[in-house]
């Protein structure tokens, strides 16, 4: 235990550790605000709107936390080659995500900033996949075709833009909220309580979109009168189709920056030129 704590606060430079702690001090305080403050958390929204934003946030401070856990793995796992630096971005992200868009209101006042999120969080996924790959390679010791790293990272940023959703989707479930935007009724009370109407309003989908399209099926019954109605029945799916667009296209800009410039695999840090000459120097 004593090797631990020296191993995460010994590793780390300076100012990594201070970053990390300032952003930490303010979600603890956004979170015990939320529950035992002033009531400014979620700038008026009802009670188990509130309950669940604190719970994902303190999800999402566990995970500003993510390499201190990597570190309590031993050296024949892949996590503990895991460097600090991957968490100077993570964090950011999450304090983005739970201080700045539910605590500070963003989400509810710059109607951008969701769509943000998903296009940070998409190509950041893509550098921690690759992270990970050159990790398991750091653990193992051996070499691996960059065009092979890269697809695996690339796949990892889809893993975790799938869980962020089935995270969303599970907290509204447990705790009412709205953070999947699954109902249009509730992105409607949001927009006039927060007088907004681009809150009711899908970036890229949204009702002018659409043709306007009449169906009517064998008895007569009218289906779709029109583009709104079509827009209306399927708002919640639309939501979270762009969030999936939006973390793909962010992605594949981080894999094409990763080929240009791959860090772990090229010039002084290219882990397969060491490890290739360790193999040539254990076969002599």
């Amino acid at each position: 235990m004593k090797d631990y704590f020296k191993t995460i606060i010994s590793t780390p430079k300076k100012w990594e550790l201070v970053y990390w702690w300032v952003l930490r001090a303010t979600m603890i305080f956004a979170i015990v605000d939320s529950l035992f403050g002033l009531g400014r958390y979620g700038f008026g929204l009802e009670q188990s709107v509130n309950i669940q934003q604190v719970l994902q946030s303190f999800a999402n401070l566990v995970g500003m936390f993510a390499w201190e856990i990597c570190m309590m793995f031993s050296k024949k796992k892949w996590p503990h080659y895991i460097p600090p630096h991957f968490q100077d971005g993570l964090i950011i992200i999450l304090w983005l995500a739970s201080f700045g868009g539910a605590y500070i209101n963003f989400y509810y006042s710059i109607n951008s900033y969701d769509y943000i999120m998903h296009v940070v969080l998409g190509a950041y996924s893509v550098i921690i996949g690759y992270e990970i790959c050159t990790a398991m390679q750091k653990r193992d010791r051996k070499t691996a075709d960059l065009s092979v790293v890269l697809l695996c990272a690339f796949g990892f940023s889809f893993i975790v833009g799938t869980g962020w959703e089935l995270f969303e989707f599970t907290f509204d479930q447990i705790a009412g909220g709205d953070s999947q935007h699954w109902s249009q009724s509730l992105a409607l009370w949001a927009a006039e309580k927060f007088d907004n109407p681009g809150l009711a309003k899908p970036w890229i989908f949204n009702p002018a979109s659409y043709s306007p399209r009449l169906q009517e099926i064998t008895d007569g019954t009218t289906l779709y009168s029109s583009a709104q109605e079509v827009y209306n029945v399927r708002y919640a799916v639309i939501d979270t189709m762009e969030d999936i667009i939006f973390n793909t296209l962010s992605a594949v800009a981080a894999y094409i920056f990763l080929k240009i410039h791959p860090y772990w695999h090229k010039g002084k840090n290219d882990v397969n030129a060491m490890f290739a000459d360790e193999k040539e120097t254990a076969n002599v």
